[in-house]
């Protein structure tokens, strides 16, 4: 009966000993960081719930799969992304909040993707991003590269590029007779801005102009007040909400003007909301048609989309997806302990980056990788047609 005890000391002290081993060969070799296969933390503030969540969705959808599939797949040099995803329900305040968390408290590698109302213009209004060094990779938005932005790494090309090219396109046609309705907000000011801009370098100015609060009250009054200008064409630089709001309401008075809208209005929810009177509107589109099956990276986004998420591939789902891509080669090309500089430095560095048939370059301009714009015609199913 005595041999019980005996034993059980045996094995006590077999396991303090490795114990003891472990413990000394952890203090004198101590893992690195990669070594111990440290996450890469990501932090986005992105409007899901607010006036734009349905953009912010799809965005945020497109991203999520790549993240997952480079996770399935090892990572980054062993390590794994985290992506930390908040919902600022298109508060410019409650962005800076999240910002201030994921600077403090929660502190994150980079920025991911910010989008929603003033969430990128919150960062320029103090000094706590600037001294984090850390970079912000593809926001979504073409606000106009200022002082401060020299961490900022935009994808989409410039409100500017997108009135450029809708101008022109239409000038081509024959068609000189603009209105615009915009929102009240600083995408809708500066998108105006970009279209008189614009069609001043041609010797042309607006019909008229009109603003439309978030809530689309002012609709029906303002419908009238542009049929009353007899425009060829109406640019519309709305939210979606509004934008459908318009859409059906200035249909009642005019069935032949072109309607035009900027690339952040989402056309699954003008349709579902405008209904028939959405058929023909023209929107501008700053990545490739996601059932372009000749260019390589649909192909790709569609294939993972499949794996990984039960939702069709959209333009916007498309962004989400191009720009994880943009930061997953930087992450890589950074080296395996990057640090925020490095991977700002990665960024800058990048020339002629090809995505799978769609280039990202900022070689030329440090802040803004794509020029691309397309222009797509919303159908009677509520797809587009490019």
């Amino acid at each position: 009966m005595a041999i019980r005890p005996f034993l059980f000391d045996v094995r006590r002290a077999a396991r303090l000993r490795w114990l003891v081993i472990a413990v000394l060969f952890v203090s004198f070799f101590p893992l690195s960081s990669s070594a111990a296969g440290r996450d890469i933390v990501i932090g986005q503030s992105i409007d899901l719930s607010g006036p734009q969540g349905d953009i912010g969705k799809d965005y945020l959808a497109g991203a999520k799969v790549y993240f997952d599939f480079v996770n399935a797949n090892g990572g980054i040099y062993g390590r794994k992304i985290v992506h930390r995803v908040a919902d600022n329900r298109g508060s410019a305040e409650r962005s800076a909040q999240i910002t201030a968390d994921f600077l403090g408290r929660n502190r994150v590698d980079a920025l991911f993707g910010y989008f929603g109302q003033g969430s990128v213009e919150g960062l320029l209004h103090g000094d706590e991003f600037r001294r984090s060094r850390l970079p912000l990779v593809a926001p979504l938005s073409g606000m106009s590269v200022e002082p401060g932005m020299e961490n900022m790494f935009f994808i989409r090309p410039s409100y500017e590029t997108e009135a450029k090219k809708l101008v022109g396109y239409f000038l081509a046609q024959g068609i000189s007779k603009f209105t615009a309705v915009y929102a009240a907000d600083a995408y809708g000011k500066a998108s105006l801005a970009a279209v008189e801009n614009e069609l001043r370098s041609r010797h042309l100015s607006l019909k008229g102009k009109h603003v439309v609060g978030s809530d689309g009250a002012e609709v029906d009054a303002v419908a009238r007040a542009i049929n009353a200008d007899k425009p060829q064409a109406i640019i519309v630089i709305l939210e979606t909400l509004p934008a459908a709001q318009f859409v059906k309401a200035y249909r009642k008075l005019d069935a032949t003007a072109y309607i035009l809208g900027l690339s952040l209005i989402n056309n699954v929810t003008l349709f579902e909301l405008a209904g028939q009177d959405a058929a023909g509107t023209m929107l501008t589109q700053v990545v490739p048609h996601p059932h372009n099956w000749n260019v390589p990276v649909v192909m790709e986004h569609d294939r993972i989309m499949k794996i990984y998420r039960d939702e069709a591939p959209s333009h916007l789902t498309m962004e989400g997806f191009i720009a994880a891509k943009l930061l997953v080669g930087a992450l890589k090309a950074a080296g395996k302990d990057a640090s925020p500089d490095s991977l700002a430095a990665a960024l800058r560095e990048t020339r002629k980056l090809d995505v799978g048939g769609y280039t990202l370059d900022f070689s030329t301009n440090k802040n803004r990788g794509s020029s691309y714009v397309d222009i797509n015609i919303v159908t009677r199913k509520g797809g587009l047609m490019h």
